[in-house]
């Protein structure tokens, strides 16, 4: 497993809290059938953080109390269940119809060790989760996960703010996706007469 600078780490969790970009999960065993929820609930992270911009990180081994973090870290038997990648990218991306692009690291910090996933945004068309979840309502099907755009910042079913964004982020997408294969476009729409000559031709 690749291994990121501790000063790299350190800028992640300098803030003291979660912001848009960064989400903390506690430590757990990834291969313990009693940690089924706290898998659910990375998944979900996972789902929103690659259907907002430019991604985010999960950092596994931070709990919180009274919005205050607690640096636990991870055992060396719960580093090591993060081993498997493909494993765990098949469980996650079994809860989605067109997969998810992380990577998985660890970093030390404070003589503690975590797990960090690093998350890309969606490389085509938005994340929808494909599948009802098993544990306490945390992943249902058919809806798009997102982090919240107002504090304080969380994953959540996305609301119109996040949907606007998402929507953006894949005409972005295909407008780039369009110029690769030769497509120019050369005139700019008037919007606003765009819709003027739309209502006369109505009327």
């Amino acid at each position: 497993m690749k291994e990121i600078p501790k000063e790299q780490l350190a800028m992640l969790l300098e803030a003291g809290y979660e912001t848009r970009s960064i989400e903390f999960k506690s430590p757990f065993l990834w291969s313990d059938d009693n940690s089924k929820w706290l898998k659910e609930k990375v998944v979900r992270a996972v789902l929103g953080m690659t259907n907002t911009r430019s991604g985010g990180q999960i950092i596994i081994g931070v709990s919180e109390d009274n919005n205050r973090i607690i640096l636990d870290g991870l055992t060396n038997k719960q580093l090591n269940s993060f081993n498997d990648y493909d494993g765990i990218k098949g469980f996650i991306d079994g809860f989605s119809y067109t997969g998810t692009i992380f990577d998985i690291s660890c970093g030390s910090f404070e003589n503690k060790k975590f797990i960090i996933f690093t998350i890309l945004e969606f490389y085509e068309i938005p994340v929808i989760c494909k599948k009802d979840g098993m544990e306490r309502d945390i992943l249902k099907k058919d809806i798009i996960y997102a982090r919240s755009m107002k504090s304080p910042y969380s994953t959540i079913q996305a609301t119109y703010l996040e949907l606007r964004e998402v929507i953006h982020m894949a005409v972005d997408k295909e407008t780039y996706d369009l110029g690769k294969r030769g497509w120019v476009r050369k005139t700019r729409i008037d919007s606003e007469k765009f819709y003027k000559d739309k209502v006369k031709d109505i009327e």
